[in-house]
Order: structure tokens, then C-alpha cells, then sequence
């Protein structure tokens, strides 16, 4: 139930794939919204700046005229305060003024170089000193390329050009405006060139305070301004969106480096769960689990060199006391400190004592050999419980000699396993030694065998063991460990306290389990798969 929920927690978080596309989308609509908002900005400032409604209507009333009323056109004051407009004939020969404190006097040869209202061709008149003689360089701007220059000497003659200006000397007059792009009043000069109602060429020359020329600085500058602000603004977003993305992504991971590192120094630290993606939530449950496991992994580790560490100890007890007892009755029978008659029980003692000597060489070179990882066992297909029905009756004899009852309650249907036959008989000659060992006579040894179901699969199950006086609760959790012999003082000099702990290790190779019960008396429990026939 737990794990589903852990699952359905993961489910509900986002992926890292699902943030970078969201946090992308994001952005692009962020970029598409400020482009539109910075161009509708634009929109809307550059009529004010760069196009004149006074212009406009004063162009309409012009174009729209059906006869030579100039008079009957109202601007207003939409020119500015000192705007005023002319309208001249093909000659330069003004026909009419809306403000008659001026009275201007043009030539043809101006009227070439006005600039023309919504065009971008401007004349740009520069002086040119070279110590001896002045010069001019007259040019001509095409929007912002330069497509023609003519030079001019002090008076306006034309020494050099790559324009067709229709003549070869530009007026004095023409020159001043060119200079300053003004007329007398500091008004700019722009013209519109247009057709009265008999078809003949006019002029309508707008005196205003802008020009072409400021309308597209101002232009320029417009959109220049509103680049470096837009610019300027994507940066602040993708700046934020990347934080945005680094607090999502990346600051787990020096969080989960952190914890690394502090891992390797020996301190366990575990990572609380926030709002981090699906991909870095599964990690940082990984890296608690490790460090779970390499917790506990450790703790095993200290508790298997504190096993290793007694084990050493009680080895050399059990070969000290039996070596001991040896060459002490050993020396006593050479130095004749023994009776003749007494002789006999000397030697038995000794060859007991030597036997337990064998037994504990014999056992501790097992349970090395079993240790290690490149023992294997000879697996075999077979009935396990025919197998057991053989072994107890080759054994009946010999326990029936030394007082001890047995009671067997195997099934009668053949139960198929994969053992090895050497190995499993010498689980059943450990624990039923045990019995023969510990307990007096007139005790029953019991086997008692099932099959059972553990978790959808079938399972030999092995009942082995005896109704004696059962083992101290006080061993009952370390019964399989190395060198647990029923008693801490270890002096019984009953057995070398490796049986259990070889039974345990082969059945586990087995792949099974051992476990002691809490039936009355000493009863293990084997648990073997079946095979399926």
C-alpha cells in the first residue's frame, strides 16, 4: 500500500521534460507578447513624432481640391506655432502664402533639392577647408545609404559629380539652405509636388518645425530605443526563467551532491522530499535508500568482525581446553603418576577429547569452505521425502541403542527437489546430533514433513528436532551463530557449536530457510521450493 502510494506521490509530480516545455512555452509566448506590445508602442508613438497630422490634412485639402481656392485651406495650427505653407508654380514662383509676413523669393535650382514629403532622398550640404581654397561636398542620402556626391568650389560651381543635377553651378542661395536645411525663420522646408485641377505642375512647399530628415532621426531613434528596452527585457525574462528552472532542477542536485559528500565523510544524512522533479525525487529516494542500506550494510559489517573477533577467541578456546587435557594425561601416564589400573579410563578420556579435536578441525574447515564464494553444491533432482525416509531408517538402530524414541510423519506422495544429498544429510546429522548430545535418554526424536504454500509457491516443509528440555531463551536468537554450545562459560565439552551454523549455511544455498520454532522441546523448521513435475 505504501509503495502505491509512493508511486501514485511520483505520478503526480512533473518531469524535468514536462518543465523545460512548459518553462519554453513560456518563454515564447512571453517573447511573442513583448514584441507585439513593444511594436504597438512604437505604433503608437511614431505618428505623434514622425508624421505631422497637420501635414497629412494639409496634403488631403491639396489633393482634393477642384479648383485654386488656396485661401479656402485650414490647418490651423497644426503646423506648429510659426508653420506656415506656399504653394509655387513649376518656376519657383510663389502663388500663394498662408502667413504673408513672409515674403519668399525661390528659384528652380531650390526646388531640386527640398526634400519631398515621405520620401527618404535628403541633399546634405558639408564645408571643406583645405588651407587654401573652400570646397563643398554635396550629398545625397537615400534612407541611410549615400547614393551621390558632387563637389563644389566657394562658388558653387560644380567640380565633381556623380548626380544628374541639370546644371553646373549651384545659386549662393540654394547653397545657404543646403547648409542649415532651414529657411530664414529656423523652419524646416519639405515639399509636395502635385497637379492643380488644369493639370499644371505645383508645389506645396510646408514650412513646419520637422523635417524628412528629423522624422527619420526621430524614426531611428524610436526604434533603436525600443530594440535596446526589448533587448533589455528578454534578458531580465530569460535571466528569471533560468533561476526559475536552476531552483527547480539544479539546486537538488548540489542538495543531493551535499548530501554525498557528507555521505563519504561517515555522516548519514537523509534528504526531506520537496517540490522537485519527478526525474530528482526518484533520485533523492534512491540515495535514501542507499543510505539505508549502507547503514544497515555497515552495522552488518561490525557485527560480522565482532562475530569474527569471539570466533577467533572461542577457536582458541576449543583447541586449548581438548590439547590441554591431552598433554596433561599424556605426561602424567610418562612420568607413572597414573595407576596401572586406572590407565584404560585415561586413554578413553584421551581419545575423546581427540575426537573433539577432529570434530572441531573437520567442522571449522567446512564452514570456511562453505564461506567462501566459490563453493558450489552438486544439485540433484530427487524425492526429498523418500530421500529423508531412508536416512531416518538407517539411523533408527543406532538411536533406538541409545534410548531415544522417533516418530516420523512423512507424506506418502513423492515430493521432488533440487539438493545436493551429502550436504542435506548433514543438516539432518547436525540438529539431530544436537538432540543425542543434549538430551537424556527416552527422548523422541521427531520429522515431521509437508508440502505448504508460502506466497504462490510450494514449499517442502521439515519439522526436525526433539521434546527435551528445549534451548535457554537467552541463546535463542544466536542459536545459529558460530560456537553456541547451550552455555556462555562454554566447558560443557559437548559439542564445538558449528553444527547449526553449517546447517543454516547449506540450506541456504539451498535456497531455502531455517528457522528454530517455539514448539515444545527443540524443533527446527526447513523450508525447501518444490519442483514443479
Amino acid at each position: 500500500m505504501l509503495k502505491k502510494q509512493k508511486r501514485r506521490m511520483t505520478g503526480e509530480k512533473k518531469s524535468i521534460y514536462t518543465l523545460v516545455i512548459r518553462n519554453s512555452v513560456r518563454m515564447a509566448g512571453l517573447v511573442l507578447i513583448l514584441a507585439v506590445l513593444f511594436v504597438l508602442i512604437a505604433w503608437l508613438v511614431m505618428p505623434e513624432k514622425v508624421e505631422p497630422s497637420g501635414i497629412r490634412k494639409l496634403i488631403r485639402q491639396v489633393d482634393g481640391m477642384t479648383d485654386n481656392d488656396y485661401a479656402s485651406i485650414n490647418v490651423g495650427k497644426s503646423l506648429g506655432k510659426a508653420g506656415y505653407f506656399e504653394i509655387t508654380d513649376s518656376s519657383a514662383e510663389v502663388l500663394y502664402t498662408s502667413d504673408l509676413a513672409h515674403s519668399n523669393r525661390y528659384n528652380k535650382d531650390l526646388l531640386q533639392y527640398l526634400p519631398v514629403v515621405d520620401a527618404d532622398v535628403v541633399y546634405d550640404l558639408m564645408p571643406l577647408e583645405n588651407g587654401k581654397n573652400d570646397f563643398s561636398i554635396l550629398v545625397r542620402h537615400s534612407g541611410e545609404a549615400v547614393t551621390g556626391i558632387t563637389v563644389l568650389d566657394d562658388k558653387g560651381k560644380i567640380l565633381y559629380s556623380n548626380i544628374d543635377l541639370k546644371s553646373s553651378q549651384i545659386s549662393s542661395g540654394t547653397m545657404n539652405y543646403l547648409y542649415y536645411q532651414m529657411d530664414g525663420s529656423s523652419l524646416f522646408i519639405q515639399k509636395y509636388p502635385f497637379k492643380n485641377a488644369e493639370g499644371e505642375r505645383r508645389y506645396l512647399l510646408i514650412h513646419s518645425n520637422s523635417s524628412i530628415t528629423g522624422m527619420a532621426n526621430t524614426r531611428r531613434m524610436i526604434i533603436f530605443v525600443s530594440t535596446v528596452l526589448y533587448i533589455i527585457t528578454l534578458s531580465a525574462l530569460i535571466i528569471l526563467s533560468g533561476r526559475h528552472l536552476s531552483a527547480k532542477v539544479v539546486a537538488p542536485i548540489r542538495k543531493l551532491s551535499d548530501a554525498i559528500e557528507k555521505t563519504a565523510g561517515g555522516n548519514w544524512i537523509s534528504l526531506n522530499e520537496g517540490e522537485e522533479p519527478r526525474e530528482m525525487l526518484e533520485l533523492i529516494r534512491s540515495f535514501n535508500d542507499m543510505e539505508e542500506r549502507l547503514k544497515a550494510s555497515g552495522e552488518e559489517q561490525q557485527k560480522l568482525l565482532d562475530q569474527r573477533r569471539k570466533m577467533v577467541a572461542d577457536i582458541s578456546h576449543d583447541l586449548k581446553t581438548p590439547i590441554t587435557v591431552i598433554s596433561g594425561y599424556i605426561n602424567a601416564m610418562r612420568d607413572g603418576l597414573i595407576p596401572e589400573n586406572e590407565k584404560d579410563r585415561y586413554l578413553e578420556i584421551i581419545q575423546n577429547k581427540t575426537e573433539l579435536l577432529s570434530e572441531l578441525i573437520n567442522n571449522l574447515s567446512d564452514f570456511g569452505r562453505m564461506d567462501h564464494p566459490g563453493f558450489r553444491l552438486n544439485m540433484e533432482r530427487g524425492d526429498l521425502c523418500e530421500y529423508i525416509r531412508e536416512y531416518m531408517a538407517a539411523r533408527y538402530s543406532e538411536l533406538e541403542i541409545g534410548g531415544f524414541l522417533v516418530d516420523t510423519d512423512l507424506p506418502e506422495e513423492q515430493v521432488f527437489v533440487s539438493f545436493d544429498r551429502r550436504q542435506m544429510k548433514r543438516v539432518f546429522e547436525n540438529i539431530i546430533g544436537n538432540s543425542v548430545k543434549y538430551c537424556a535418554p527416552g527422548t523422541t526424536i521427531r520429522v515431521h514433513a509437508r508440502v505448504v504454500r508460502n506466497k504462490r509457491k510450494r514449499y517442502f516443509r521439515i519439522r526436525i528436532g526433539d521434546n527435551g528440555p528445549g534451548i535457554p531463551e537467552e541463546y535463542r536468537s544466536s542459536v545459529f551463530e558460530p560456537f553456541v554450545v547451550g552455555n556462555e562459560s562454554r566447558t560443557s565439552g559437548k559439542g564445538t557449536g558449528l553444527g547449526l551454523s553449517i546447517a543454516k549455511q547449506i540450506v541456504t544455498l539451498h535456497g531455502g530457510s531455517i528457522t528454530l520454532t517455539r514448539q515444545p522441546g527443540t524443533v527446527f523448521e526447513i523450508l525447501l521450493p518444490v519442483i514443479a513435475i
